[in-house]
């Protein structure tokens, strides 16, 4: 699950739908971007793995852990879980799909360290970004939450932010204390001052998805309407065909 060339300040940026071999991006299809939600897998009677791996096989690119509920040890071993759901829904492909994990640096230390590529992505007020380069190196890409311009300047000074995280599009229940959604011209206006790939979270839907296309996005990010789907697989299938729009 290699993300591509070493990281430097520089680095150039795709934004097409697979990104480019010069890119940090290069080989990742970064349309559809999974994170996991534990207690939403559970309910709807799965565990994250399962749930993962279904979703894989669906389409989905990019797959986030999170789960703000556990111990790092327990986080460990989900994270260990996810790894193996997407090697079995990439094996005898040629697909490349990261596993990032929502801060959680010493677990990823950790699982740098026994030979895994593993990512990051934090927001404002987790660990910072020049702190988790520092503590993981120039391989692993970095993604940040932002939602402001003196956001979107910090993040680009810092030299180390790959990808930007910006939302909620719609209104959301998945996190108790997000702000209401910003709605899709919101979404484009940001995505251009920020100067960074980004992605779109938040209230994201199959119904939704076609009206986040041509915004600049590098892709969406979903949690619920996966985690939460009868059948994921059909769901990320159907997100990615909703939000692509037929392009392949």
């Amino acid at each position: 699950m290699t993300a591509g060339s070493a990281h430097t300040a520089e680095s150039p940026y795709a934004t097409d739908r697979v990104a480019g071999a010069n890119s940090r991006f290069a080989g990742i299809d970064t349309r559809l971007y999974l994170v996991t939600d534990s207690a939403q897998c559970a309910a709807a009677g799965r565990t994250v793995a399962e749930t993962v791996q279904a979703a894989v096989a669906g389409g989905v690119g990019i797959v986030q852990v999170r789960d703000k509920d556990i111990d790092d040890g327990e986080f460990y071993s989900l994270t260990r879980q996810v790894i193996a759901a997407v090697d079995a829904a990439t094996r005898g492909t040629d697909r490349t799909v990261p596993v990032v994990l929502n801060d959680r640096v010493e677990v990823a230390r950790r699982l740098i360290d026994e030979g895994e590529d593993i990512h990051i992505h934090v927001g404002q007020t987790d660990t910072t970004v020049a702190e988790v380069r520092a503590a993981l190196g120039e391989a692993p890409l970095i993604g940040l939450s932002a939602a402001s311009s003196d956001e979107f300047d910090a993040a680009r000074d810092s030299g180390v932010v790959d990808l930007v995280g910006i939302g909620p599009v719609y209104d959301t229940t998945t996190k108790a204390d997000a702000p209401d959604g910003i709605g899709p011209d919101r979404l484009g206006e940001l995505v251009t001052k920020a100067g960074i790939p980004a992605v779109a979270i938040g209230g994201i839907s199959i119904d939704r998805a076609p009206d986040l296309r041509g915004r600049g996005l590098l892709g969406i990010c979903v949690v619920s309407a996966i985690c939460m789907a009868g059948d994921p697989q059909a769901a990320a299938a159907e997100l990615l065909a909703a939000f692509a729009g037929g392009q392949s």
